[in-house]
């Protein structure tokens, strides 16, 4: 090779290469929906149910039988195989309970709904617009089924959250009669007082008739079995929790609110903290730890350990309650009553 020739190859070793254009970033495709799965999106208010099972075009029905049956024929032409609604605070009780019977049904969180709004860029808020964004968060998010369930179980429900309301106002009446100076107020807030006593005891029986059920009866059982669960903790835990045996731990945890959250950002570590559930399982729960606290020297042992770490007491009894759910739970996924031997070597 001369020297020509390699003084060309180191030339064009050397030559800085020419740039080339990158290609545009193509747009990537919107998820599409699963071809089987017809998905209608419900609004409800007090008085209407808007309804969108076609994307586009959005009905407008009474929030009553009449209507919710007017609603059900739609969503029959229209072959819908999920109807999706939110929870709106008891007034869309009477039409999952007509939609249980006849398709699956899932009842969304709002806060997660309006987020997914957000998300897609969607600020302004109307009944019909409520109801097709219902439908397209159906069909992009994977969510929990709602299932039929037994009318002794609805009773229990019931019963729970009323027992609740009343044992709320009897204390909100006995710490006003505290600062009542008037006798005439007082002898008022004594009669309320009885009354709600004699309330809260019908309350207790019919509750107790309920649990009294072939099924609830062997799942109260299983949950009393475990030291610190007691008649009343496992009656919310039946009303209130049917997820219970059914879900995995970490799942169950979040969902009762008793999972701590991180809140770390970049190298600031930050305090993990608990947020969000349902407030009266973990009412319950909290009872029940206390309980276990005192019964169960696993628990207290366990506790006690937190303590000594530097743990708050609350961040350890948080600990106490989230450890007494694994229990429930894994004694409801068994069908076996509670045996720490048994449980702590599987």
């Amino acid at each position: 090779m001369n020297e020509m020739s390699q003084t060309s190859q180191m030339s064009a070793r050397c030559e800085t290469p020419a740039r080339r254009e990158m290609p545009a970033p193509r747009e990537m495709p919107a998820p599409r929906a699963p071809d089987a799965k017809r998905v209608a999106g419900i609004d409800v208010s007090k008085r209407d149910l808007d309804a969108c099972a076609d994307g586009r075009e959005v009905r407008r029905f009474a929030n009553d039988a009449a209507g919710i049956g007017q609603l059900l024929a739609y969503l029959r032409a229209h072959q819908t195989t999920l109807g999706v609604c939110e929870a709106s605070g008891g007034y869309e009780l009477a039409l999952v309970a007509a939609l249980v019977a006849e398709m699956t049904v899932s009842r969304a969180h709002p806060p997660r709904v309006r987020a997914f709004a957000r998300a897609a860029g969607i600020e302004a808020k109307t009944d019909a617009l409520d109801a097709r964004l219902l439908r397209e968060y159906g069909q992009r998010v994977d969510l929990p089924l709602m299932t039929a369930e037994d009318p002794h179980t609805t009773r229990l429900r019931a019963q729970v959250l009323r027992h609740r309301q009343l044992t709320d106002m009897r204390t909100q009446e006995r710490n006003r009669q505290e600062k009542t100076a008037d006798a005439d107020c007082a002898a008022s807030q004594q009669r309320l007082l009885a009354h709600l006593e004699a309330e809260i005891a019908v309350c207790e029986r019919a509750r107790a008739e309920c649990m009294n059920a072939p099924a609830l009866a062997e799942k109260a059982a299983l949950y009393t079995s475990v030291r610190g669960v007691g008649p009343k903790t496992a009656a919310v835990l039946l009303a209130c929790l049917p997820e219970l045996g059914r879900w995995s731990s970490p799942a169950l945890v979040a969902l009762v609110g008793l999972a701590p959250f991180n809140r770390d950002s970049g190298r600031h570590p930050g305090k993990r903290s608990i947020r969000g559930g349902r407030a009266v399982v973990r009412r319950a729960l909290y009872m029940a730890a206390l309980a276990t606290l005192r019964h169960d020297c696993e628990m207290r042992d366990f506790y006690r350990g937190l303590r000594q770490r530097g743990k708050p007491g609350k961040v350890a009894l948080v600990a106490v309650m989230r450890k007494l759910l694994l229990h429930l739970n894994a004694v409801a996924h068994r069908g076996t009553p509670w045996t720490p031997v048994y449980h702590r070597n599987h």
